[in-house]
C-alpha cells in the first residue's frame, strides 16, 4: 500500500475523531444552561424543634443568601409564623450548603428553604383549615436571577399506628416545566421519610428564572413532624 493511501486512512480516522468530539461537543453546547449552571443546594442538616405547647402548624418560608463558598450570609424571612420561624432559624443556621456554579466557578446565590411544622394527623386525619398558607412571591430585585417558588403545599400524613416525630430534610430538583425531579433525603426519619417525599410530590412549583428564561433549580423542603399531643 502506498504512502499517500495509508495516510488516506489514517486520515479518515482522525477526521472521523474530530468529527465525534465536535458532535460532543455540540451536544454539551445544547445543553445550555443544565451544562453551565449548577444551582446551590443543602449538604448537611439536623433537626428542627417544634416549639413548646405550639398547637398549630403552618410553613416558614425562608431565603438563605449564600457566598461564592457555599457559607450563609444571611437568612431572609418570606413567610413568618411566629413562634414557629424562630425555631426555623436557628437550626438553620447550622446547616451547611454547597454554592452555585456558572460557567465553571462557584457564585453567590439565593436558596430557598421551605419549613413546614407539621400538624399530628395520623392515619391520614384531615388536618383542622386544610393546608400551609403559599408563601409570597421572592423579591424581584434580586438581579437577574430567581431560585424556583412553591405554588402549592400541604402537609405530610402520619403513617397510621405511629408515635415517631422529627425532621425530614428534603433536597428537590425543580425542573424547567416546574415539576420535582430528584429528591434527596438530606436529614430523616426511617419511619417519616416516605410521608414527606409523597406530600412533597403534590406540591406545585414555579421554575427558577434567569434573564427571563427558565431553567432547572433546587432547593430543600423540611417537614417537622410534631409530637403527639393528646
Amino acid at each position: 500500500m502506498s504512502t499517500r493511501k495509508r495516510w488516506g486512512m489514517g486520515g479518515a480516522i482522525v477526521l472521523a475523531g474530530v468529527a465525534v468530539c465536535l458532535a460532543a461537543g455540540v451536544s454539551a453546547w445544547a445543553q445550555g444552561e443544565n451544562g453551565r449552571f449548577a444551582p446551590a443546594d443543602v449538604t448537611s442538616a439536623g433537626e428542627i424543634a417544634y416549639p413548646m405547647n405550639a398547637a398549630q402548624g403552618g410553613l416558614v418560608s425562608l431565603l438563605v443568601k449564600l457566598d461564592e463558598s457555599g457559607a450563609s450570609q444571611g437568612l431572609q424571612v418570606l413567610q413568618d409564623v411566629p413562634p414557629l420561624t424562630a425555631a426555623a432559624k436557628d437550626a438553620i443556621k447550622t446547616w451547611t450548603f454547597q454554592a452555585a456554579v456558572a460557567h465553571g466557578k462557584n457564585v453567590a446565590s439565593y436558596f430557598p428553604v421551605q419549613v413546614v411544622f407539621n400538624p399530628y394527623n395520623p392515619g391520614g386525619t384531615a388536618v383542622l383549615g386544610g393546608g400551609p398558607r403559599v408563601p409570597p412571591a421572592v423579591p424581584s430585585n434580586l438581579g437577574h436571577s430567581l431560585p424556583p417558588q412553591v405554588r402549592r403545599a400541604s402537609y405530610a400524613f402520619y403513617p397510621p399506628d405511629t408515635q415517631a416525630q422529627g425532621t425530614v430534610v428534603l433536597s428537590v430538583e425543580i425542573g424547567k416545566a416546574g415539576h420535582v425531579g430528584n429528591i434527596k433525603v438530606v436529614h430523616g426519619v426511617s419511619t417519616l421519610n416516605q410521608a414527606a417525599i409523597d406530600a412533597l410530590k403534590q406540591w406545585g412549583f414555579q421554575p427558577a428564572m434567569a434573564d427571563g428564561q427558565t431553567r432547572a433549580g433546587r432547593m430543600c423542603v423540611a417537614f417537622v413532624f410534631q409530637r403527639n399531643l393528646s
